[in-house]
C-alpha cells in the first residue's frame, strides 16, 4: 500500500517534466519564426527589384527601337524589339514568382526613358547592362539560396542569364562595322524570354524546352 502513492507521485513528476519540455520546445520553435521572415522579405524584394527593372527596360528598349526604324537601322530596331519582349517575360515570371511566394507587384507608374541616335543608343544600353550586372554581381541570388528558397534563385539566376545574352548581342551590334554583312534576326521564347540569333535556333528552348514553333520571330 505504502508503493503506491510513491509510484503516482513519480508518474506525476514525470509527466510534469514532460509538459515542461513540450512547452519549452514550442515556446523556442515559435521564438525562432520570425527570423525568417526578414530572408523571405528580402527575397521578395529582390525579386520585385529585378521586375520593376525588367519593366523599365523593356520600356526603354522600345523606345529606342523606334528611334532605330526612324533613323532605317532596322537591323538595331529588331534588336531592341527582341530585347524588350524577352524583358516583359522576364518581368511577368518575377511578378508570379512574387504572388506564388505570399507577395504583391505593381510596375512602375512612370519610366524616364533617355534619347539620343542610335549608335548612342547602343552604347548606353550596353553599358547599362554591364554596370547592373556587375553592381548585383549575384547577390540577390546567394540571398535566396541562404533563404533556402531555390525557386526564386533560379528565376533570379535566368534573368541574369538574360542580361548577359543581350550583353552578348548589343557588343556583337556594336561591332557591325559594314551594313552589307549577313541581316541578323532573332527570335524570343514567349514562356522563359530566351532570346538567341533565329539562326541559331534550336528545335526546344534550352531553358524550359518550349517548342520552336511557339518562338516569337524578329524579321
Amino acid at each position: 500500500m505504502k508503493v503506491r502513492p510513491l509510484f503516482i507521485l513519480l508518474l506525476f513528476v514525470l509527466s510534469t517534466g514532460v509538459l515542461t519540455w513540450i512547452y519549452y520546445a514550442a515556446t523556442r520553435k515559435h521564438e525562432q519564426r520570425p527570423a525568417t521572415k526578414p530572408r523571405q522579405a528580402e527575397t521578395l524584394a529582390d525579386l520585385d527589384a529585378c521586375g520593376r527593372r525588367k519593366h523599365a527596360k523593356s520600356m526603354q528598349y522600345e523606345y529606342f527601337a523606334d528611334i532605330a526604324h526612324r533613323e532605317q537601322q532596322e537591323h538595331t530596331a529588331r534588336l531592341f524589339r527582341a530585347m524588350a519582349l524577352s524583358e516583359r517575360v522576364h518581368e511577368g515570371i518575377c511578378a508570379e514568382a512574387i504572388v506564388r511566394l505570399g507577395g504583391h507587384y505593381e510596375p512602375p507608374v512612370k519610366v524616364i526613358v533617355f534619347r539620343g541616335t542610335t549608335d548612342g543608343n547602343l552604347e548606353r544600353s550596353l553599358r547599362y547592362e554591364q554596370q547592373s550586372l556587375h553592381t548585383r554581381s549575384g547577390k540577390e541570388i546567394h540571398r535566396a539560396m541562404s533563404a533556402g528558397n531555390r525557386y526564386a534563385a533560379q528565376i533570379l539566376a535566368r534573368a541574369d542569364a538574360g542580361d548577359r545574352q543581350h550583353i552578348i548581342l548589343l557588343e556583337q551590334s556594336l561591332n557591325r562595322r559594314h551594313p552589307q554583312d549577313t541581316i541578323r534576326t532573332y527570335t524570343v521564347c514567349p514562356v522563359c524570354g530566351n532570346l538567341a540569333l533565329t539562326e541559331h535556333e534550336p528545335d526546344f528552348c534550352p531553358y524550359c524546352l518550349t517548342e520552336r514553333g511557339r518562338f516569337v520571330q524578329f524579321y
